[in-house]
């Protein structure tokens, strides 16, 4: 009769038949330590970050919320890199942002992070796919890749039909999709959003969070979103909430999830 062994300790079993608590955990894409940020108005000094003390693992999707003055658009420049003035430190893929100089700042930031802004920021004399490769070209990638890497991300934001339009040429929920994919282009490890769906209506805004959805869990980007929104909210792995400066919850859930098949992509885009 085949006799059962009791398992053997860690440090006596391979790594290859380590339980998936005994691995090693990757390193946090972006991690804070005891990060501060101060602004001076005059005479006040504002304390917009207390001491804080957070990461984010590769391929989460994150959601901050708190009441407006709170930090949390503050604490999401600071992770993402455009804020230099700071105390405590950052790191980024593991480089410390204060140990770099301005210039190995934005390098690490073109390389390894993508950024939506609320307004989004398209520039309105370059058309959908000059918007999108933009990075790609300031950052060196030749202008035949950087266009085919522009088109095929447009492609899987569904915006393959309107590369030759200019902003002004798309609809109010069509330009969040090509920040998007501008974001996303130089295959980042992580992207930042600041109220990507604050200027949309409510329709538009379950959309662009469906894609982003979908774009986390297909290409395993990390997503940090600010939003006011709790229904955004809800759509989020984790949400860290924030007052006066301070992270005052940090809560690991099951998200609300809307699967978005592939070929639905093209009538959002079209805003079906």
């Amino acid at each position: 009769m085949m006799q059962l062994r009791r398992p053997s300790p860690p440090s006596e079993r391979p790594s290859s038949i380590l339980t998936l608590d005994e691995r090693v955990q990757p390193e946090p894409v972006v991690r804070a330590v005891k990060l501060s940020k101060r602004y001076r108005t005059g005479s006040v000094t504002v304390e917009a970050l207390r001491a804080i003390d957070v990461q984010i693992e590769p391929g989460e999707l994150v959601a901050i919320m708190g009441p407006s003055g709170c930090g949390k658009t503050t604490l999401l420049n600071c992770l993402a890199g455009l804020e230099g003035d700071f105390t405590g430190d950052i790191w980024i893929n593991g480089a410390s942002l204060r140990s770099l100089s301005d210039r190995a700042r934005a390098r690490l930031r073109a390389r390894s992070t993508g950024y939506i802004f609320q307004t989004f920021n398209l520039l309105p004399t370059l058309n959908v796919v000059e918007n999108v490769e933009m990075p790609l070209l300031i950052t060196g990638t030749r202008g035949g890749e950087a266009r085919k890497r522009a088109l095929a991300i447009l492609d899987a934001v569904g915006l393959s039909d309107r590369v030759a339009h200019r902003p002004s040429a798309l609809s109010g929920g069509q330009h969040p999709r090509v920040a998007i994919a501008r974001a996303l282009v130089n295959r980042p490890a992580i992207v930042f959003a600041d109220e990507p769906t604050g200027n949309l209506d409510s329709d538009s805004a379950r959309q662009v969070m469906n894609l982003i959805q979908t774009l986390n869990a297909e290409q395993g980007q990390a997503f940090v979103i600010v939003t006011h929104s709790p229904e955004i909210a809800e759509r989020a792995r984790r949400i860290i909430r924030m007052q006066d400066g301070r992270i005052i919850s940090d809560q690991r859930r099951q998200p609300e999830w809307v699967s978005l098949p592939h070929d639905a992509i093209d009538d959002i885009a079209a805003g079906e």
